[in-house]
């Protein structure tokens, strides 16, 4: 099958595009023909190295975590899904699990889910990181019809989904983003829009109930300032470095610190389906990529600050 593979840990020199073995498809896996694919930062964090300690330095390694793709052949042990089925879910390449961006790949089925009536491979494959983790962070922050609610990135992968998700919940949205994504940030529902920079934020004259993190570089003074009594801060990026910095702001300011990490019980998976059935969720898709540029991908998710999801197509 072609892959898309990391050869090293590095930049474009640790990559290829090219053969490697089919995968084997055991009695309680789904084989999938992979038709789209998204990157997501784990996935570029991983192919620099960042994560080396935690993935390991076994080559080659497919990288890619989002899919979504056909069901050629499910084992014997199977019972939910068949050959044809139009499916996605994700792969945690953190427990050293292989990656997506490869034409086949086998999976336990309980990654895998029915794609719903209506919803692209593209669409699909956009979905499980980023809105999940959207999904999840709105949760932590206890976000509900009437709260103050300030997303930082507010057009990014996760920005973007986190919008539309606090909106669906009857959540009062302030967007941060540039000035060219501003008119973006309006369309996908946010109730006001400020710059992201420190000078933009000290402006603000509102409190929040809750701040989403989603580009995960928020300064503590700013989050403090911003936020109300009780208010809780939850970021894409909180670090375990960051656990006394939580507890002494909750202890001192009465102000949450938290992570938005993605959570992918069925009843997530399920929320945002209902979401995007009901039209309250759709994703954004800008760019496109075919395997073979699968590198050039990989560049702009990393240093591109694209909007919305990047989808590479096997």
């Amino acid at each position: 099958m072609k892959a898309f593979y990391l050869i090293s840990y590095g930049g474009s020199e640790a990559v290829k595009f090219g053969d490697l073995p089919d995968p084997v498809v055991g009695n309680d896996q789904l084989l999938i023909q992979v038709k789209a694919v998204s990157i997501n930062p784990v996935d570029y964090k991983v192919k620099s190295g960042d994560l080396k300690m935690i993935v390991g330095s076994k080559f080659p390694k497919i990288v890619g975590s989002d899919f979504a793709g056909i069901v050629k052949e499910a084992g014997p042990e199977i019972k939910n899904f068949k050959a044809g089925d139009r499916v996605y879910g994700a792969v945690s390449i953190i427990l050293r699990n292989p990656g997506v961006l490869c034409e086949l790949i086998t999976i336990h089925p309980k990654n895998a889910r029915h794609i719903p009536e209506g919803m692209s491979f593209d669409e699909a494959a956009s979905l499980p990181v980023a809105a999940l983790t959207a999904l999840n962070g709105l949760r932590k922050c206890c976000v509900t019809s009437g709260k103050n609610v300030l997303i930082n990135g507010a057009t990014g992968g996760v920005g973007h989904f986190a919008i539309q998700i606090a909106k669906a919940k009857g959540a009062v949205v302030t967007a941060t983003c540039s000035a060219g994504n501003a008119e973006l940030a309006k369309e996908l529902g946010a109730d006001e829009i400020t710059g992201y920079s420190r000078d933009d934020l000290a402006k603000t004259g509102n409190k929040f109930d809750a701040i989403l993190d989603a580009y995960g570089k928020m300064e503590y003074a700013d989050v403090c300032r911003l936020l109300k009594q009780k208010g809780i801060y939850a970021s894409t990026l909180f670090m375990p470095t960051s656990v006394f910095s939580s507890i002494f702001i909750q202890l001192v300011y009465r102000k949450k610190l938290t992570s938005s990490n993605m959570r992918s019980k069925p009843e997530d998976y399920e929320e945002i389906e209902k979401l995007f059935n009901e039209k309250k969720l759709k994703p954004l898709i800008e760019t496109r990529f075919t395997i073979e540029k699968a590198a050039e991908a990989f560049e702009l998710a990393e240093k591109g600050k694209p909007r919305g999801k990047i989808i590479i197509n096997t």
